[in-house]
């Protein structure tokens, strides 16, 4: 069949998830671990991926720059992304680039009858190659300016791509070649049984046992393959594409996984490995390729940023303390020589030394041996064999534990007029590397920051906020990011300046074109991400765009894979904090933990509904229910609002709420009917538009907050019944406050927070795990969380929350009023079709009491008038504006019985028919 985004075909995938045995490798799930490709944080980010989103990942083509998120096929025993700590690998990953065709590859996977995902790579049919110009000019001192044969040869290239190449340009040391489009492919294919280093005697045994592997699935496929690919660590990128480049080609291929240890062994002679190059000499070109990432670093580049600053003494010292000899003279450390082998002694003889940068009297690292055969070696010749003999690693030169003053030099940027726009790329840039905390979210630039309301001393009211940052921040931030110049006429020199404050300014404006992170909300403990996956890895969550500011190993890990049982038995935790509670009834008590689950996740779900909590009296509990929600989800207690005393107001305190990205915005004792138009798109859309107090713009913003209520009554009306659930208490008695309870949940959740997080997390992950069986029928606006925290509830025996809505429904002022115009105006007018006007005069039609000495009026219908004055009422009279409008609202409605319908025109007024609905079902039809 075709696929809708590339256009190419591929085969048949039959999602496998649901079959019997056949359909364990749908079932199975494979661990990565994610990164980025100049990431120095730890390599934490480990997920399980099924086959199918497997698929989705690998296939899924973006369009930029090769460089960017990347993954690799292991996991590793701590925070270090290295071979020497690879501990398991479920995926073998090759990559073509010899220019092999899609067909082939597939023939060649399905004669195996393997499982296998096949996808372009960013170079995919290239038609240019470049090389070094020393390593071409000795293959022409040899073979003559045969370009075919070259690429033959040096790169590993087919004949058919390499077939009528020539030279096309030449730039100081490199030189590019012009060939047929070269296919380059990327091939993963799942194993039956995973590679695991502690299966082998040894770390080093198991890395070479993996690499023969590796070599022998190539050779089953009779591919040239990328070397590389057979470290333990490599990692890939994921799949992008150029702007300018031809649409992906991907082949997915069903099959059993393969079986990568039955493979035979494959002899040096028989692998289908490219010929070795000649060992380059130490006056090349400083470029040095990356055996973890298989990237080619210029040295003489990052000599010019890094020189000054790189302790090279305390590099070797924690990645390789065995060279260095214990013997230290004014500053100079001895070492054993990285070209030892070539000396004419093997011997250690203090010969070679090291110094750091900040103990150099040159301001920069040395590296230096006294031998004859190193006299032609300059320290970045010492540092590129270092990293080629694996004492040093690419990432090791840019680590800021091995940098003077902890991370790299800021850029310079000179301040020069009519360069406005380079300037605030460049300062953009410098604030992205710097790695500031800036990151944006809607139309603002944010950051992270602590509010304080009491003294630090005493630790209370201190809160995480997203804080919008203005001008001067930005001007700040700026300066701190780079070294700012700008041209002193009088001096003739560049001279030191804080950043612009229009190049500030004009940064701000650029909305929508930042290339900050896109900060969604704040975290300070796991969560589970929409998919149902496990987010518990400090720090900023590529994938939803979360930060998660909590210390590693704080909380216990969340179950993988929970069962039925252990998910019970979380629940019995949670509702042990509000044993003591007044419920009503079971669906009240439903509606309480439904709180607290949605409140963990609440970032990962695209809409909730209000959670209500009320009682007959003040002191019942309404407030508290709400503080173990806002507490469990966040470690805070709920920051309260008032309601207002108009809608506008409601409005915007809300609007701050969200700007400041509250985990929860809890409405505090309402004392009138909640509703208004802003609240409800608050419950039922992703972002909303806001009207911020004191401002007059209107910013877009998320709404992935949870939203409380609290009230004595409470009464929701209008839309609001259908975008709110309801939990009552009720403890029959005058002065609940006075009671006393065995314990108190809130000092309680405080002492041990984590194990009730843990128990929320662990009842949401074991119905994810189950499947999420279908419990009831979705609920209109709400269906991911119908879906996760309503379905959970029910699975476990818990009673439905949405229940409750019938009960708000009953009780909505706005569905009272209706139901008293409509019953009055059957009773007046029936169902005659008559203007407004005529229904006014209707309601207001007096007549004269008898049996009075003096004459006296009355309303002939004084029920009915009421009903118009409670919809339509303006200074003690129905003003016939407002009740048209309020028709006009209502039109088509069913309420009980009845539904307004409107009518032709008499004498240029639309009138009115109270149409009597018998039969809903033939209606509708």
């Amino acid at each position: 069949m075709l696929d809708d985004e590339t256009g190419f075909k591929r085969p048949n995938y039959r999602d496998t998830s649901q079959d019997g045995p056949d359909g364990y490798v749908s079932r199975r799930r494979y661990r990565l671990t994610f990164g980025h490709f100049m990431q120095t944080a730890p390599w934490t980010d480990r997920r399980l991926l099924a086959w199918p989103d497997l698929v989705t990942l690998l296939t899924t083509h973006e369009v930029g720059s090769k460089e960017g998120a990347c993954f690799t096929p292991a996991v590793f025993r701590g925070a270090r992304r290295h071979k020497s700590d690879a501990e398991q690998i479920d995926l073998a990953v090759l990559d073509s680039d010899s220019g092999v065709p899609l067909d082939e590859i597939r023939s060649a996977i399905a004669a195996r009858g393997w499982q296998a995902i096949t996808a372009s790579t960013h170079s995919h049919l290239t038609t240019t190659t470049s090389c070094k110009r020393s390593n071409w000019d000795r293959y022409r001192a040899q073979h003559g300016a045969d370009a075919a044969g070259y690429l033959v040869q040096d790169k590993g290239y087919l004949p058919a791509v390499a077939a009528g190449a020539a030279v096309v340009c030449e730039v100081g040391d490199d030189v590019t070649f012009r060939h047929q489009p070269c296919p380059k492919f990327r091939i993963v294919l799942p194993l039956a049984r995973p590679w695991r280093a502690a299966d082998h005697g040894s770390q080093k045994l198991a890395n070479e046992a993996w690499r023969e592997r590796v070599e022998a699935v190539a050779a089953a496929l009779r591919l040239r393959h990328d070397q590389s690919c057979t470290d333990t660590s490599r990692l890939f990128y994921l799949p992008r594409r150029p702007a300018d480049g031809l649409p992906p080609e991907i082949a997915i291929l069903e099959g059993a996984p393969c079986d990568i240890f039955s493979l035979p062994t494959v002899t040096r002679a028989a692998r289908t490995e490219r010929p070795r190059k000649r060992k380059a000499s130490p006056l090349d070109p400083p470029e040095v390729t990356d055996a973890m990432t298989g990237e080619v670093f210029d040295l003489s580049l990052w000599e010019r940023s890094h020189a000054r600053r790189f302790e090279i003494v305390t590099a070797l010292r924690a990645r390789r303390p065995d060279v260095l000899l214990g013997r230290v003279v004014e500053r100079k450390h001895h070492l054993r020589c990285v070209n030892a082998a070539t000396h004419t002694s093997a011997t250690d003889d203090f010969a070679t030394i090291a110094i750091n940068a900040s103990e150099s009297e040159s301001g920069r690292f040395v590296l230096h041996c006294m031998h004859n055969h190193c006299a032609e070696h300059d320290h970045l010749a010492f540092l590129k064999q270092m990293i080629e003999q694996g004492w040093l690693s690419v990432s090791d030169l840019i680590n800021p534990d091995f940098l003077v003053g902890g991370k790299p030099p800021p850029p310079t940027i000179q301040y020069t007029p009519g360069k406005l726009h380079e300037i605030v790329d460049q300062a953009e840039q410098a604030l992205i590397t710097a790695n500031l905390g800036l990151y944006q979210r809607g139309t603002f630039i944010v950051r992270v920051g602590t509010v304080r309301t009491s003294p630090a001393a005493t630790g209370e009211g201190e809160r995480r906020r997203i804080i919008h940052q203005g001008d001067r921040a930005i001007v700040e931030a700026m300066t701190e990011a780079a070294n700012w110049e700008k041209f002193d006429r009088r001096s003739e020199a560049w001279v030191s300046i804080d950043a612009p404050i229009s190049v500030a300014n004009t940064y701000l404006q650029r909305i929508g074109r930042w290339d900050l992170r896109v900060l969604t909300g704040l975290l300070n403990a796991p969560t589970l991400r929409a998919d149902g996956s496990i987010l518990s890895a400090p720090g900023y969550d590529e994938a939803t765009g979360l930060l998660l500011e909590v210390a590693a190993g704080r909380y216990p890990s969340i179950p993988a894979q929970p069962t039925w049982t252990q998910a019970r038995a979380a629940l019995d935790v949670l509702i042990t904090l509000i044993a003591e509670f007044p419920f009503v009834g079971p669906v009240d008590r439903s509606v309480a933990v439904s709180a607290v689950l949605t409140g963990v996740v609440r970032r990962s779900l695209r809409t909730a509904p209000l959670h209500g909590f009320d009682a007959p009296v003040a002191g019942s509990g309404k407030s508290k229910l709400v503080d173990i929600a806002t507490l469990t989800a966040s470690g805070q207690l709920a920051a309260v609002i008032a309601q207002g005393r108009t809608e506008e107001e409601l409005e915007k305190r809300l609007a701050a709420q969200l700007l400041a990205g509250e985990a929860g915005v809890a409405i505090d004792n309402c004392e009138g009917p909640l509703g208004g138009d802003f609240l409800c798109q608050m419950l039922t859309q992703t972002t909303v538009r806001m009207r911020i107090l004191g401002r007059s713009e209107v910013p877009e913003l998320p709404t992935t907050a949870l939203v409380t209520a609290t009230g004595n009554n409470l009464t929701l009306m209008g839309d609001m019944t259908r975008r709110a659930i309801l939990c009552r208490l009720d403890p029959q008695c005058e002065r609940p406050e006075l009671r006393r309870f065995a314990s108190d949940p809130i000092t309680t959740l405080r002492a041990e927070r984590s194990r009730y997080l843990v128990a929320a997390l662990t009842v949401l992950r074991a119905f994810h795990v189950a499947g999420r069986p279908r419990q009831a029928d979705p609920l209109g606006s709400f269906e991911d969380w119908s879906d996760w925290v309503r379905g959970a509830l029910i699975w476990l025996g818990e009673a439905d929350p949405v229940v409750s809505m019938e009960t708000i429904r009953a009780e909505d002022p706005k569905l009272e009023a209706i139901t008293a115009v409509m019953t009055q105006w059957w009773s007046a007018l029936g169902d005659r079709r008559v203007a407004v006007r005529a229904v006014i005069d209707a309601a207001t039609a007096q007549r004269t009491l008898m049996g009075s000495i003096h004459s006296k009026q009355e309303f002939v219908q004084p029920d009915f008038r009421e009903a118009l004055l409670a919809v339509a009422g303006e200074g003690g009279a129905v003003n016939s504006r407002r009740l048209g409008r309020w028709l006009a609202a209502n039109e088509g409605r069913i309420v009980g019985r009845w539904r307004f319908e409107r009518g032709g025109e008499i004498g240029g007024a639309a009138t009115w028919t109270l149409r009597e609905i018998r039969e809903v079902g033939r209606e509708a039809a």
